[in-house]
This record gives C-alpha cells, sequence and structure tokens, in this order.
C-alpha cells in the first residue's frame, strides 16, 4: 500500500491562536427580570396594581420579589426609538465584548405576538388598508414583537405571511400582497421566543372540489372554490360572496364563517403565553342575529385566552360611507321588502273581509304573523347591515378599540401598540442557580380576585455561553432536550475532535453531520426550488451537569430543483471550536428540522486530560482540503491559509469515498535546543500491516503547530491507522478505525 503526502507542511502550517485567549468565564444568573400584563375580565389593562398582591413561583417555590413597576408604552417607545438612533451614529457600538453587552440579569422579555389580518378588503378599500398595514409594520415593529399577516374572507382564515420580527420582509409580504402577488408561503414552524409554536391557521382551498366546514354547532355549509355561496344567482362570487347585500340566509353563512374562522386563530393564540393582539383591518364583521351565542362565544374565548382585538375601519374618511346612515338604509330597504311582499301575497292569497267588504285582507292572526316576520327582518337588518358596530364591540369587548371614520390613522395604530407594551417588570433571585438547560417554570399570582396575568411560563437556564443571546432555534432545540422522553425523529452524527490542550485546557471541535435525506425539502411554487431549513444546537456540561458552552448554528437554505436529487445523498456539516478545562463531559446535542417540525438528539462524552510533552489531535476523517477564497480563522483548527478541511464525523464511509486522514501535531522542544520531530506512520487492514512510512515532520507554524493530511487507497474494507510522533525521546501515539463500505 502507497501512503501519499499530497499536502505538504508549506500548504498545512496555521496561524493557531492561544486557546487561552477563547476560554469563556461562566456567571449564573443572578437576577430574573420578568414582564408581566395584568387584565381585568373585560380584557381591560390594570394599570394601579398594589405590589404587595402580586407573588411569583419557580417550579412551585416561592420568590422573594426585589422590585416591582408599571413600565408604561410610551416608555418602551422611547427605549427602542433611542436604540434605533444609537445604532444608526454608532455602527459599532451594539458590537461589544460579551461581558459589556450582556446584563448581569437574565431578561424575561414579553414576546408580542401581532396577528394582522387583512378582511373583507374591496377594490375601493385595497389602497387605504395596505397603507395602514404597511405604516403599522414600518413603525410599530418592536425587538421583541412578531407580526403574521392574514387574510380572511368566504374561504377562511389562511396565512399570507409567516410570524416574523424582520422589518424588510414584512414590508415586502404586504407590498406583494397589495398588488395580489405573494406566492404561498408556508407558517414558519421556529418557535416563539420560548420555544412555543403557532400552527397553520387554515389553508388556501383546494383547486377543485367541495370542502364542508362546521361553522356552528349543527351548522354545516359547503363552498366550491370561485363559487358564491350555493343558491345564489346574483353575480355572487369568492371575492364578493354576497352578490347584492342584504339577504338573511347569505349573511348570516359569511357571518358564521367570519365567527369560525376567528374562533380557530383564538384557540390556538390562547395557549401561548405571550402578549397576543389581532389587528382586525376590515370593512366589518357581521353578526347573524339568530347566532348571536355563537358571536358571543368568541368574545368570550378571546377574553379568557388573553387576546385582545383592534378593529381598523377601511373604509377610511369616506365622505360617501355612513355606517349608521348605511345600517338605516338596509333597515329601510328590508322593511319596504317586508312590506311590499307581505302586500303582494295577501292580496293574492288572503281571505279575511271584515264587514261584509269587498275588499279582501289580512285576518288579525296573519297580520301579527307579518308584524312579527317584519320585526325579525329589521331586526337583523340592525344586526347585520352596520358591521362597523359589530368590529367595535369585538374590540372594546375585549380590551382594544377601533379605528374608525379617519384618514389619520398613525397616531391610533401608535395607541395599539403603546397599549401592547405597557407591562409590570419584576425581578427576583432565583432560589436555584444551576444553569443545567432546564425548562424553569414561572408563575405569577395575583390576590385580587378577576384579574388575569400574561407573562412568560418560564425559560431555560442556560448561562451566557456561546456566541450570543438565545435565539428563536435555541429555544425550540432545547425544548427538545428537555423533553421526556428525548425525541428522535430521524438520525444524524455529532462528535467531539481533540485538538491543542496548553495551559490548563484544551480545544475541541464540535461537529455535526445530518444527512441531507432526513430533513424535509418544502416546494417553493414557481420558483422551481426547495427550500431546507435546520438548526443545529450542542450543550457542554461539565461533571455537576452545568452548562459551561453552547454551540449554535442556523442552517436556512434553498436548493433549486436540478440540484435537489444529488443534494440528498449528501451531508450537511458544521463544527465549532471549544476549550475544555480537564474533566468529565456531557456534551447533549439537538437538530430541529424547521421545515418539517421535528426534532432528533444525541449525547456522548469527553474525558478532557492534559497530556504533556509534544501532542497530537485526534486522527480523523476529511473529504479533502479546499480552497478558502477568504482568511483564515485562527479559532477553527479545520483552516489554515489558503486551505480548509471537512471532516467527516461518521468513521464508516460509503463506497467509492476518498477520505483524507486529518491530524495535527503540536511539538513540544527541549530547552537545550530545537530538535526535528519524527512522525511514524502504520497503515492496517483488517488487522494486518500493509504498511509502515517515517519521515521527519516539517517545522511548525508561529503558533506551534503542524497540521498533516495524508490520502490512503480507499478500497472496501476495515482500516486502522497508527500515528505515531516522536521528539527527544518521548513518544506520543494517536490511532483511528474506520471502513470503506462495499458496493
Amino acid at each position: 500500500m502507497r501512503v501519499l503526502f499530497v499536502l505538504s507542511a508549506t500548504l498545512l502550517v496555521a496561524q493557531q491562536s492561544n486557546p487561552d485567549a477563547n476560554v469563556v468565564f461562566q456567571s449564573q444568573t443572578r437576577e430574573v427580570l420578568l414582564e408581566v400584563v395584568v387584565r381585568d375580565a373585560h380584557g381591560k389593562l390594570v394599570t394601579k396594581l398594589d405590589p404587595s398582591q402580586v407573588s411569583v413561583y419557580e417550579d412551585g417555590v416561592r420568590q422573594d420579589i426585589k422590585s416591582f413597576r408599571l413600565v408604561p408604552g410610551r416608555e418602551v417607545r422611547a427605549e427602542v426609538e433611542r436604540e434605533i438612533a444609537l445604532a444608526a451614529t454608532k455602527p459599532d457600538a451594539l458590537h461589544l465584548d460579551a461581558a459589556q453587552a450582556r446584563p448581569p440579569s437574565n431578561p424575561l422579555r414579553t414576546v408580542n405576538v401581532v396577528c394582522l389580518i387583512l378582511n373583507d378588503i374591496t377594490k375601493e378599500t385595497r389602497p387605504f388598508a395596505f397603507d395602514a398595514a404597511r405604516k403599522f409594520v414600518d413603525k410599530e415593529l418592536r425587538p421583541d414583537t412578531f407580526i403574521g399577516v392574514f387574510s380572511l374572507d368566504i374561504t377562511g382564515l389562511r396565512p399570507v405571511f409567516p410570524f416574523s420580527n424582520n422589518r424588510a420582509n414584512l414590508m415586502k409580504a404586504i407590498e406583494l400582497a397589495s398588488q395580489n402577488q405573494l406566492a404561498k408561503l408556508n407558517p414558519d414552524t421556529a418557535a416563539m421566543l420560548n420555544g412555543l409554536s403557532i400552527s397553520t391557521l387554515g389553508a388556501p382551498l383546494a383547486s377543485s372540489g367541495a370542502i364542508t366546514t362546521t361553522v356552528a354547532p349543527g351548522v354545516s355549509v359547503a363552498t366550491s372554490p370561485g363559487a358564491g355561496v350555493p343558491g345564489r344567482v346574483d353575480g355572487a362570487s369568492a371575492q364578493d360572496p354576497l352578490g347584492t347585500r342584504g339577504d338573511m340566509e347569505d349573511a348570516t353563512i359569511r357571518g358564521l364563517f367570519e365567527i369560525d374562522a376567528l374562533k380557530t386563530l383564538v384557540k390556538q393564540l390562547s395557549e401561548l403565553p405571550f402578549q397576543k393582539t389581532v389587528l382586525l383591518m376590515s370593512t366589518g364583521l357581521t353578526r347573524p342575529p339568530d347566532q348571536l351565542e355563537y358571536w358571543d362565544s368568541l368574545i368570550k374565548l378571546a377574553v379568557n385566552g388573553g387576546i385582545t382585538f383592534y378593529g381598523l375601519d377601511v373604509n377610511g374618511l369616506d365622505p360617501f360611507y355612513n355606517p349608521i346612515e348605511t345600517a338605516a338604509a338596509g333597515v329601510q330597504g328590508v322593511g319596504a321588502m317586508s312590506q311590499g311582499q307581505s302586500g303582494v301575497g295577501l292580496s293574492a292569497g288572503g281571505k279575511y273581509a271584515p264587514g261584509g267588504s269587498s275588499t279582501i285582507g289580512p285576518s288579525p292572526a296573519e297580520q301579527l304573523m307579518q308584524s312579527m316576520k317584519q320585526t325579525d327582518f329589521l331586526a337583523f337588518a340592525v344586526l347585520s347591515t352596520n358591521k362597523q358596530e359589530a368590529l367595535r364591540e369585538i374590540a372594546e369587548s375585549t380590551g382594544g378599540f377601533i379605528i374608525a371614520n379617519t384618514n389619520n390613522t398613525e397616531a391610533l395604530l401608535t395607541k395599539v401598540m403603546e397599549d401592547v407594551d405597557t407591562h409590570y417588570e419584576l425581578a427576583y433571585r432565583p432560589a436555584t442557580t444551576s444553569a443545567d438547560g432546564h425548562f424553569r417554570k414561572i408563575e405569577v399570582k395575583l390576590a385580587q380576585p378577576g384579574l388575569r396575568v400574561q407573562t412568560r411560563n418560564g425559560y431555560f437556564a442556560v448561562p451566557e455561553t456561546g456566541e450570543g443571546p438565545l435565539t428563536t432555534g435555541d429555544f425550540g432545540a432545547l425544548l427538545a432536550l428537555d423533553a421526556k422522553p428525548r425525541p428522535h425523529a430521524f438520525d444524524f452524527g455529532a462528535k467531539a475532535f481533540r485538538f491543542r490542550s496548553g495551559k490548563g485546557v484544551s480545544q475541541y471541535s464540535i461537529a455535526f453531520e445530518v444527512p441531507i435525506a432526513n430533513l424535509t425539502a418544502t416546494a417553493e411554487e414557481n420558483v422551481k426550488k426547495h427550500r431546507y431549513h435546520a438548526y443545529l444546537l450542542a450543550l457542554v456540561k461539565n461533571a455537576q451537569g452545568e452548562i459551561v458552552d453552547r454551540v449554535s448554528r442556523d442552517v436556512p437554505s434553498e436548493v433549486g430543483d436540478d440540484y435537489l436529487p444529488g443534494l440528498r445523498s449528501d451531508k450537511m456539516i458544521y463544527e465549532h471550536a471549544v476549550n475544555l478545562s480537564p474533566g468529565h463531559y456531557t456534551v447533549e446535542t439537538a437538530v430541529v428540522d424547521q421545515e418539517g417540525n421535528r426534532a432528533s438528539t444525541n449525547v456522548f462524552q469527553i474525558e478532557s486530560r492534559e497530556q504533556p510533552g509534544p501532542d497530537v489531535s485526534d486522527v480523523m476523517l476529511v473529504r479533502g482540503v479546499h480552497t478558502l477564497d477568504r482568511p483564515a480563522d485562527a479559532s477553527d483548527p479545520f483552516e489554515v491559509p489558503g486551505k480548509r478541511a471537512q471532516p467527516f464525523v461518521s468513521t464508516t464511509l460509503p463506497a467509492g469515498a476518498l477520505p483524507y486522514i486529518y491530524f495535527v501535531v503540536y511539538p513540544v522542544y527541549p530547552e537545550e535546543g530545537q530538535q526535528a520531530a519524527t512522525l511514524r506512520t502504520q497503515f492496517l487492514k483488517s488487522g494486518r500491516v500493509l504498511a509502515t512510512q517515517q519521515s521527519v515532520l516539517p517545522q511548525p507554524d508561529s503558533s506551534g503547530a503542524i497540521p498533516m493530511a495524508l490520502q490512503p487507497i480507499a478500497y472496501p474494507g476495515d482500516y486502522e491507522v497508527r500515528i505515531t510522533v516522536e521528539l527527544a525521546g518521548r513518544s506520543v501515539e494517536r490511532s483511528l478505525q474506520y471502513r470503506i463500505a462495499a458496493k
């Protein structure tokens, strides 16, 4: 067997940094800062709460509250504007050292979930509605606010754009929606800030066929795509389902669809512990007069779920639109219709002629019945025609308000977010300070009856580790690691490769290897692409079970359909270096398939030991050494100037694989003078020595490292490579066993 030293020392000499420079000093959570929103039984904000009536529990243990104050929404807005101004004038101000940027507390900010719903938008109201939506997103988006855009019509409630905190993406989505150009998008299955997700709120109708939806107990309605309400022959359509308005049956059906869709939304939002707001931009809602209990159940469900509605009448300040006059006209029209119908019917079929008169008229009983029928029509008209009043009712009954009869919406939309941002802020020092990554359940209780609390239901005990604060992806992965039993929806590999040691620490590279075929590919219509999205997380815990480091990576990608078959046979690989002192460590890893809403977990161990004398890293398989078109990352042991090695996590490779053997030598020279280090390499197949080669190692780089790569032949079989480094009478040996599969 011939062993090829395909990469010379000049190609693999790296500018390795001092591992001590990357040592992470852990700090315990000294204080929890919790935001709390309190509302009364009618959904109204409570802003005068006695602190003595508030108690907070963590994992069932009452905590000592250190501070408690009301934070008005205008204060939050001012702080956000200050941060924006600071970022604009000092671009580097937000890129401080971790120790400077992170506060000593663990702030559990209230997440604001805002559902922006465009309902019954007509050609005339479209410009006003979308202009208001753009202004709201552009000026009112907060760092902890997630906005989802939905549409509501006779076909139901459909997601237009997933919940997002990205202003540019939301603005683009609204712009496209205003032009009816928005492609269908799946809701984001990434968790909200504490890991909870909201599922698809309805789905677009199928391309053909009828769909039957139960909209109220005992009421079922069948609708077909592109068609109006069954039985209508007056020009009804999906855009204008009622055609000529005023018919009780059709208006009732429409109202039931709206109520049912909103109840679906409310039920799903109710499960979230966040500030939940629905901004309904609409021409109004219909309250079916014979289904008022169902309407009231929607309001009750929203209040109990802590969901506040705000209404915006998209008719704006239309000089030709007056909701009261419109309702009155509807009443008069229905009254005239009912009178006309009764007159025609009675003249044709009446039999009662008082006093022997030749004029045939209704009997007293028939007159009473007709009067009752007319009263029903009038009641229907009052309740269903004034759609603005229904919008007002659902808003004011859940703690919000309506924006109507005005074109100047900016100040009132600002008031919406000031309401949303208003909260109490309390701080406590947790009785349990172990940073083990587990979920800590929080419960806030009030002594005063009839009040409802909205706050986070807990937090993950993760110290200030990693490259930044926790993200939404981290929370989803932490949920998987905290689950019992832990999920394993698909296979992936995870391993730690040991590199340099010195001055009390050793450098390890935590590596992930995820088969692409195990991830969900979501087709993007009309663009001939598929979307993948994986999130990787590793928690490194010491022997006491506390987190000492965190590795995370968000990996979204889009792949052209032409490349999809080849990609599915490939693997996603990511590695990141950490520095560990001697001791035993447990590494808990999770991979979340965001597109498939699935997760898998793995656990492995690290025994970190000091190794005096000449040191050699672990021996590993790599796919090859590729050209690096940027400066090498000195903290990444797989990178050298101009080159980068990509490791295999698995030691069983498919047939046809052409791996390299990669390792790094760290010689320690005696004080009396620098000596040459020697390298002996042995290759064995099925336990039999195939080849032995010995050579003198080149000089190390300025950091004292000598990266090396070897390329053996790769026929199917079981192999072992043994690396021995000798220097000044001392030797260190490393070995690796691997397999090349047969075809």
